[in-house]
């Protein structure tokens, strides 16, 4: 009886249909009575009316443009077949003697290799600046990951697995043949591995045999060399697909293509739209965020996912106790559909105020699959469905407990940055049912004006297709950033008093300089009733001490401004309103990639650092790439040196290259004096120069031996007056019997060859 081939054309599993699209997480649902039913229980006409909702939601995303960019990822994972090793296809004289699997010590900080895939067609005018952005970006979120996420490494070079169902066309059938399920017939066709549309390079894959009915195995392909010092390896394209043309507030969309032998993420692919990647309205900052929540999901944050995350009771050092969690996602009572592993659930109980564990965290329902966070309880968080920009996204605590329940990750939470939504809001926050009632310190409920919750924006009270009919002030589109100095149009009035500055913040108010004229039925000139339509406003702000602050108004002295409370403002009609739990909380600011306004108090030392910055000879820089510079210095500056981005406010480019920042430590901030870290960071410098790349260019520092620092006082409206206007104002604050210090200390930069 001759050997029987098994064909594998057609062998991949089918895909599910997709599941209810959830209306609520509350007591009562948006569409329908009560009901508890789950998907399973949903009739065929309820089927088609979620689709066709979640359509709609779809083609509403696509309306708000790159501010609220949708995240592709769902569908790209599903496009690929994630692979593990199997059994081996190569006999075992031809197979490299070490396998991609973890070493038995503690684990360590993630490493991550990362490879650009120059697609071959790459003439259009945008490539350049695509790709030298897109590779920035790259750079900044892989060293945050590696800050955030620890693994047991990789032992050896990290070689990836073939796809046998590509290169291999049938498989010996016959279960007493000695070559059983082996190679037996070659496609033709196959040219190689790839993921997204990355072809993986034979250098990081395992080889192939063909193994006759009789006789030696003939090697097709041996193993590759293999990637040393790598535990994941991340291949990025810069592109215009089809996913980039028919969704224009893509930026990036990637997936996990490879899995070790505990199911943890071996590689993955991040594609970058490079029409959408040159727009003006990205920063590099934005451009990080979007490449970190797409890197997060190619790690394991995915509904694909989800069900290979493992329980691993003993702790990751001990893998052999590690076992398939048994329940990752349930839905409640009221069908939302749930994370409801422990550290996420406690996580999110201790962000709401809520004592013990809550049942889960909410997810988003899209589609068949769900890998984000619910908008409506988790705005911000760098794993909601919709990006808002960089200053308005966190990496925060909650999706970092969730990679630690993944069981593949040691978590760092020193990394996370302060969620401010929702916070000691209870374990009703958030709900359908409840958020159109009455308004709420982050849900409003009327049009109009108003501030978004972070106050750094004006915003209008608007919904979007994921908050389901909640209500929010959503930033403007133009002229709503009140810390940015040219916010305010030159004007001859500005009767309301605005001052749009860095350490300017949204504030609800109806202040007038100006007494209202006369009304329709002519009667005399009255002032302002303080009762009259409160609006988003920009004024200065500065922290006295935790949780409370002054305002300054254009031509008012300093205001004392109560949490909760309503204030006058000397020389002005009407009333400005002052947010709780909003501002001077000891962290404000300081979690956001771009750099974030930040108020600063009197209770510590304030210090300048200085970096003279010169790069490849001729290399010079505009506004725009002066502030990416600033962003990868600093960037540079706390993962080089393992410290915290909490210390440093306001970094800053001249034209003259010389990078600025100012070392603050605020009152949540973890870690040595600012005066410490100063002195630390001075002497390191001096003997450890500091290597930045931007675009082609690459930055170094050197020390250079300056005058003695100067010692005075700083005032938090001018940090970044000329040194002989400070001087001045040294001597006016002396002459008033106050005294502080601030110590200033340059390092000159030389030039570096490419």
């Amino acid at each position: 009886m001759g050997p029987r081939a098994e064909d594998l054309t057609g062998s991949l599993e089918s895909r599910k249909n997709l599941s209810r699209v959830v209306q609520g997480c509350g007591t009562e649902r948006e569409h329908g009575g009560g009901g508890g039913r789950g998907s399973e229980g949903a009739t065929a006409d309820e089927t088609q009316g979620r689709l066709r909702r979640h359509g709609v939601k779809m083609r509403l995303l696509l309306l708000l443009g790159v501010a609220t960019s949708r995240c592709l990822h769902d569908e790209s994972q599903k496009s690929v077949r994630l692979l593990r090793p199997s059994f081996s296809q190569t006999p075992t004289h031809f197979r490299s003697s070490v396998l991609p699997l973890p070493a038995s010590h503690e684990p360590q900080p993630l490493r991550i290799q990362t490879y650009y895939l120059r697609d071959p067609v790459s003439g259009e005018a945008w490539a350049p600046e695509a790709e030298s952005r897109a590779l920035a970006a790259v750079r900044e979120a892989a060293q945050r990951i590696q800050g955030a996420l620890a693994v047991l490494p990789v032992q050896g070079p990290l070689l990836l697995s073939r796809d046998p169902t590509r290169y291999c066309r049938a498989v010996w059938g016959d279960p007493d043949a000695p070559n059983y399920h082996r190679c037996s017939l070659l496609n033709p066709g196959y040219k190689g591995e790839s993921c997204l549309g990355a072809k993986l390079p034979d250098a990081h894959l395992r080889g192939y045999t063909l193994w006759p009915e009789h006789g030696v195995p003939q090697l097709i392909q041996p193993d590759g060399p293999g990637v040393r010092n790598s535990d994941f390896l991340l291949y990025v394209r810069v592109a215009h697909t089809s996913k980039c043309h028919k969704e224009p507030s893509v930026i990036a969309y990637a997936a996990c293509c490879q899995l070790d032998s505990g199911d943890r993420p071996l590689a993955g692919t991040i594609v970058y739209c490079a029409q959408h990647l040159t727009s003006p309205s990205l920063s590099l900052g934005d451009v990080v965020m979007a490449t970190l929540h797409e890197l997060l999901h190619a790690l394991g944050f995915s509904g694909q996912l989800f069900k290979m995350w493992r329980d691993c009771p003993s702790g990751l050092s001990a893998r052999g106790n590690c076992s398939t969690r048994k329940q990752v996602t349930r839905r409640d009572e009221w069908g939302q559909l749930l994370l409801a592993t422990p550290a996420a659930s406690h996580s999110l109980a201790k962000h709401l105020g809520v004592p013990g564990t809550s049942l889960g965290v909410p997810l988003e329902e899209e589609g068949s699959l769900s890998s984000h966070w619910e908008s409506r309880l988790l705005q911000g968080s760098i794993m909601t469905a919709t990006f808002e920009g960089a200053q308005r996204t966190r990496l925060d605590p909650v999706t970092l407990a969730a990679f630690e329940d993944s069981g593949w990750y040691q978590v760092n939470y020193s990394a996370a940055e302060e969620l401010l939504w929702g916070r000691g809001a209870g374990l009703d926050f958030g709900l359908v049912s409840t958020c159109r009632k009455e308004p709420s310190d982050f849900f409003c409920t009327q049009s109009g004006l108003g501030c978004h919750y972070l106050h750094l924006d004006k915003g209008s009270c608007s919904s979007d297709p994921m908050l389901e009919g909640c209500r929010m002030y959503k930033p403007l589109t133009k002229g709503s950033e009140c810390w940015k100095e040219n916010g305010l149009l030159a004007r001859a009035e500005n009767p309301q008093g605005e001052i749009y500055h860095v350490h300017s913040r949204c504030f609800l108010a109806n202040l007038t300089s100006q007494e209202l004229s006369k009304d329709k039925t002519s009667r005399p000139l009255r002032t302002p009733d303080p009762r009259e339509d409160p609006t988003g406003r920009c004024y200065l702000h500065q922290c006295t001490h935790k949780g409370a602050y002054e305002v300054r108004v254009e031509g008012s002295p300093w205001t004392p401004c109560l949490p909760g409370k309503a204030v006058q403002i000397p020389g002005y009609y009407g009333l400005l309103y002052c947010p709780r739990g909003r501002l001077c909380l000891g962290n404000e600011g300081t979690s956001a990639v771009t750099s974030s306004p930040t108020s600063l108090s009197t209770q510590d030392l304030l210090f300048q650092l200085s970096l003279r910055l010169s790069g490849t000879p001729g290399h010079s820089l505009g506004q725009e790439q002066r502030e990416e510079l600033a962003e990868v210095v600093l960037r540079a500056l706390v993962t080089g040196y393992g410290t915290s981005r909490c210390y440093f406010h306001s970094p800053s480019i001249t034209t003259a290259l010389v990078f600025t920042v100012m070392l603050w430590k605020t009152p949540g901030c973890q870690g040595p004096s600012a005066a410490a870290l100063h002195r630390a960071l001075t002497l390191v410098l001096t003997e450890k120069p500091l290597h930045v790349h931007h675009g082609d260019a690459i930055f170094t520092t050197e020390h250079s031996k300056l005058p003695a620092s100067l010692d005075h006082k700083p005032s938090t409206t001018g940090l970044l007056l000329p040194t002989g206007f400070c001087l001045l104002l040294l001597t006016l604050v002396g002459a008033l019997g106050t005294l502080a210090y601030q110590k200033r200390a340059t390092l000159q930069v030389g030039p570096a060859t490419t």
